[in-house]
């Protein structure tokens, strides 16, 4: 659906368009262009389309072609101006709203799914490497036995964690540090963030 603002400047840009116009055959094609807008604008209002394509340079009361451009040109930029302060004042929505008819009802559904997925590969040698350069020889065997043992994975990483934090809160916060700050793994997190 058109946007309030984007129709006001559509609709201004025609009045400004009309100042230029200086004849019956400018206005007509003016005017078949600005219907084709108007449309645009108010797809569900035929009424609105309808009262601006009625109006005709040819008026056979007036005595010159100019006065018939005039009065044509007046009358087309005073329903232009009025429907600009209409959609100032209360939008769009009413002026599209169709007449209802008990006969026919139309009833639109739309559903939008949308599925994202990231994937991060680290290679798992560096974790090892990292680990090793921590953890001296006997607490990297009481972790692999943890990591090893048949124990439900909840159980396992309650046990891992338990473990790590005994080894003391600075082989914790090192082990974390270098995996974080490891490029490989800083650029994968930077393309998430």
């Amino acid at each position: 659906m058109i946007r309030p603002e984007s129709a006001i400047s559509a609709l201004n840009k025609k009045v400004e368009e009309l100042s230029d116009i200086n004849n019956r055959e400018e206005f007509n094609i003016w005017q078949k262009a600005t219907s084709s807008t108007l449309q645009n604008i108010y797809p569900n209002n035929e009424d609105i389309k309808r009262k601006f394509e009625d109006i005709s340079a040819i008026h056979r009361t007036l005595r010159s072609v100019d006065d018939v451009t005039y009065k044509a040109k007046k009358e087309a930029s005073s329903i232009l101006k009025s429907l600009i302060t209409d959609i100032e004042d209360f939008g769009l929505a009413h002026l599209n709203q169709t007449k209802k008819d008990e006969n026919f009802s139309v009833v639109v559904n739309q559903q939008n799914h949308q599925n994202q997925s990231t994937s991060v590969s680290i290679n798992l040698s560096f974790i090892i490497e990292v680990l090793k350069g921590e953890l001296r020889n006997s607490e990297i065997e009481e972790v692999k036995e943890i990591l090893e043992s048949e124990e439900e994975p909840k159980e396992k990483k309650r046990k891992f964690i338990d473990k790590i934090k005994s080894f003391g809160n600075d082989v914790a916060s090192n082990i974390l540090a270098n995996i974080l700050t490891n490029p490989e793994v800083y650029s994968s997190l930077n393309q998430l963030l």
